[in-house]
């Protein structure tokens, strides 16, 4: 007796109307064939297979079974199992005949060739290895080493003429079995084909980022010599976070920084501020302050900084000097170090304090030397050094220049001609603050810009109707490009944060490497000593001997 079983040449989970109950989804699948007593499988390349090698079952023709076909009779199995990974799979070979420039199709046009007496060819053995890493004729099975998860989508596109991607897998790991089965990505469903390529070619670029960032941040070149390492460790120092006193020096720079910015603010207080005499004669310069109490700048004084504020700036100057020149020092690339923006906006932050002292002893006028204070003030940029968050607003102005230059030229556009209508409008009444149009540029600005300080107000209503007009003109003005700049703010955070990740990873990945480098020469060494025991083991009984 045998069993017979019906078979639908369908991907598992289409609503089959039959299906075998012991086949089960990307699992191995067992189809029971009839099968006589005397069958039986032959191993791998059977150097002799049988003369119907590659059927579905074997019978001799010596004890047939009622009901089962006799051996003369045996055609071609109408199908194949395809083995990718342990999962089998069984489809017809005419659906492989379907696409016969891609590997399975080329697979069953080699079977076809094998004539109707499947009388095989073994000088070709090496065409079916180019198509698959293994097979068995006997067993009429093709097996493939690759990962199975992509194989029932693609054994798809031969059963139904649809090849879908799935959205859980990997967009590069699907782009490559498609080019490993010889399958184009133009056979894809239009509901999947977006889909792949803007995935597809978002992941690439994010790669190409990536690989871009870790070549310009590689290791550096320190060169050869005593001082290479002293000066890696001291460019490490201050450029990168990872150690404990990378931590610290990082922390202690923040720290300095801010210091410096209060300094430079509470110096403007009054009541911090001391007065000076502008004369040799002290004594009486101390008289009239004793005499005066609540004296003023004028002609006998002038206020200068408190000796305490002083002593905190020389501090502060100390240290950014010092950590500007041991930068410099220890940069790999002089050149990449002076046109770096970072070390520029450093040097800024020390140069006008040298400078100004440089003038004062040339009695420069104190108005230049003010002028060169003030510049202290881009010591707070500092901070970007040690931000991504300031990192990213500068991005974001560098690549936003053209949303920013629609905005600047629609406010000139608004400001014109608001200011033009709002001059006609309140020029019969003299009110203040309109009494030319490049006057009342301020307030169209102003009320553009949906600020409304209200210190320039119009009087008649034909004014007030344009000021309202152009508060609403300048909120759908400024809201236009505002989200291109706020777009570009968050992928570059994104993009920093990510970078600072590809980073870690990548040197995590070299240290794993170095381990299993290391694993290995010790694994070799063992080898040499198991394989050339001879001196070693007189060693070793000396040492135990001891």
């Amino acid at each position: 007796m045998f069993h017979s079983q019906l078979i639908m040449d369908r991907t598992p989970g289409e609503h089959d109307c039959l299906m075998p109950t012991n086949l089960s989804k990307g699992k191995t699948s067992e189809i029971v064939t009839p099968v006589g007593p005397n069958s039986n499988l032959a191993g791998i390349k059977q150097p002799h297979p049988p003369p119907y090698a590659g059927a579905p079952f074997n019978q001799t023709e010596s004890n047939p079974v009622p009901g089962e076909i006799q051996s003369s009779m045996i055609q071609k199995p109408r199908r194949v199992i395809l083995n990718v990974g342990g999962d089998r799979h069984e489809i017809l070979w005419d659906n492989l005949a379907r696409y016969p420039y891609t590997r399975l199709g080329q697979l069953g046009e080699r079977y076809r060739s094998l004539g109707e007496n499947r009388k095989v060819d073994y000088s070709s053995d090496d065409e079916i290895l180019n198509l698959c890493d293994d097979y068995n004729l006997t067993a009429n099975e093709y097996f493939w080493d690759r990962q199975p998860r992509t194989f029932p989508f693609i054994l798809n596109l031969y059963r139904r003429g649809k090849l879908h991607f799935p959205e859980d897998l990997c967009v590069l790991e699907f782009d490559e079995d498609l080019q490993y089965w010889g399958i184009d990505e133009l056979y894809l469903d239009s509901c999947c084909q977006i889909k792949f390529q803007q995935k597809k070619e978002q992941l690439i670029a994010e790669i190409k980022k990536d690989e871009e960032f870790l070549s310009s941040h590689k290791e550096e070149d320190f060169g050869k010599g005593m001082i290479s390492g002293m000066r890696k460790y001291l460019w490490n120092m201050f450029e990168k976070s990872s150690t404990l006193p990378q931590k610290i020096t990082g922390m202690l720079s923040i720290i300095i920084i801010v210091l410096s910015i209060l300094t430079l603010s509470l110096s403007t207080v009054p009541e911090l501020q001391v007065f000076k005499c502008k004369h040799d004669n002290e004594s009486f310069c101390e008289d009239l302050l004793a005499s005066d109490d609540n004296p003023s700048p004028g002609q006998h004084f002038i206020l200068t900084d408190n000796e305490i504020l002083e002593t905190l700036e020389m501090v502060c100057i100390i240290w950014f000097t010092a950590e500007y020149l041991i930068r410099l020092f220890a940069a790999p690339s002089k050149r990449k170090f002076f046109c770096g923006v970072l070390n520029n906006i450093d040097l800024l932050a020390i140069a006008p304090f040298y400078v100004s002292l440089f003038l004062v002893q040339l009695d420069t006028p104190g108005r230049l030397v003010q002028v060169l204070r003030v510049i202290r003030i881009l010591r707070i940029f500092k901070l970007a050094r040690h931000s991504i968050g300031l990192q990213s607003l500068g991005f974001t102005l560098r690549h936003s220049y053209k949303g920013l230059g629609v905005l600047f030229l629609f406010l000139s556009i608004g400001v014109v001609i608001f200011s033009t209508l709002a001059y006609f409008a309140e020029r019969e009444d003299n009110s203040e603050g309109f009494g030319s149009i490049p006057q009342t540029f301020y307030w169209a600005f102003i009320t553009m810009s949906t600020v409304g300080y209200g210190d320039v107000t119009p009087k008649t209503t034909f004014g007030k109707v344009i000021s309202v007009i152009t508060g609403v003109c300048g909120i759908v003005v400024i809201a236009l490009p505002i989200p291109i700049v706020v777009n570009n703010f968050g992928l570059f955070y994104e993009e920093q944060k990510r970078q600072e990740k590809s980073v870690k990873r990548q040197k995590a990945l070299q240290e794993l490497k170095d381990t299993e480098n290391s694993n290995s020469w010790k694994g070799s060494y063992m080898k040499i000593r198991i394989v050339d025991p001879l001196g070693l083991d007189e060693k070793k009984g000396k040492i135990e001997e001891k």
